[in-house]
């Protein structure tokens, strides 16, 4: 019998904790990310963030690498205050199998032909797509965001480190903040057609906002179902925390373009804080919407700070991911 099967009383027949987060801080480790973490295989490393060019040409390069094919490399390309176009150099990047191992000292993904896709010794990271991408990052911290959801059927480890960026985009110049997470699953489970995105997130933004001194906020801020809610926050001002409890907010861009409802704010409250999610001032930065995943998604980039925050932010990251219909209970228009 299932451990999922319900009883007569619609309540579990063992115990259950449904998707609740559980979120801490720990160590920057590379292994750490390739190996099992709370006894669940790795099931995919990823790679996003945003870069842009001395005229202020934006990318948002998105990879993700199965454990045994590296799924596809996502370009959206967009000028100041426009929309994301898929770049189609993107579309020429690889996508095939690869190797996950250790190899001189770095932890990465290798194609078949030896060189990287991505690799990382802790302290730095290195992306490379041939002609579309190569990028270089520094770690910003050494502490690492990790959470677990220890679902029977589902668990998920998670772990997010974010570094600063530098290289080129078809050749041309680029600096910006980039992420490097990793996905604990069980063997034989997809993220992408997992309960975590089919009908559990419904807005969900990693974070990044550098400051005139150079200081950085930086965090994930989840709102879902079935208790799928965190704050997880390494701010440059007070102390790191973990909030579970939480409450959320959403506003709606009143203009109805670009294949409908769009957020202009998300606002997150809880653990005595409040943490806020804006779509960029100029407007703009919306990614096309994909078909190949559930109802409702949406990719738009803003910002995010901290409620009463009077720092004026020079480098950002913050693509909020959204599933509308999963908002409604929430939303204010």
């Amino acid at each position: 019998m299932s451990t999922t099967e319900l009883n007569q009383a619609g309540v579990r027949t063992a115990g259950n904790y449904g998707f609740q987060i559980v979120g801490s801080f720990m160590a920057s480790d590379p292994a750490s990310h390739w190996r099992p973490r709370n006894g669940v295989p790795m099931a995919m490393q990823y790679l996003y963030g945003s870069v842009r060019a001395a005229d202020g040409t934006y990318w948002w390069p998105i990879r993700g690498a199965f454990t045994e094919k590296a799924r596809f490399l996502h370009l959206p390309e967009c000028a100041p205050g426009e929309d994301f176009h898929w770049d189609p150099v993107g579309e020429k990047s690889y996508s095939g199998p690869v190797t996950h191992e250790e190899r001189g000292g770095r932890w990465g993904v290798w194609l078949p032909d030896g060189s990287e896709l991505m690799s990382t010794d802790g302290p730095t990271v290195s992306w490379n797509e041939d002609e579309a991408l190569s990028i270089q990052g520094e770690l910003v911290s050494d502490t690492v965001l990790n959470f677990f959801c220890p679902d029977e059927d589902e668990p998920l480890a998670y772990t997010s480190r974010l570094f600063r960026a530098t290289g080129t985009v078809k050749g041309i110049p680029v600096t910006g903040l980039i992420f490097h997470d990793s996905m604990h699953m069980p063997e034989g489970i997809n993220f992408i057609l997992s309960s975590y995105l089919t009908k559990l997130e419904a807005a969900w933004v990693a974070f990044a906002t550098e400051y005139e001194d150079g200081s950085i906020d930086t965090g994930h801020l989840i709102w879902g179902t079935e208790g799928f809610t965190a704050m997880i926050v390494d701010p440059s001002q007070g102390e790191r925390f973990v909030a579970r409890d939480i409450e959320c907010e959403v506003h709606w861009d009143p203009k109805e373009s670009f294949g409908g409802e769009w957020p202009s704010k998300v606002v997150y409250r809880g653990g005595g804080e409040t943490w806020i999610w804006e779509a960029l001032p100029q407007g703009g930065a919306r990614c096309p919407i994909r078909t190949d995943l559930p109802e409702g998604h949406r990719w738009i980039q803003g910002w995010v700070h901290r409620e009463g925050e009077t720092r004026k932010p020079i480098c950002t990251e913050a693509l909020m991911e959204t599933y509308n219909p999963r908002l409604d209970n929430v939303s204010v228009r």
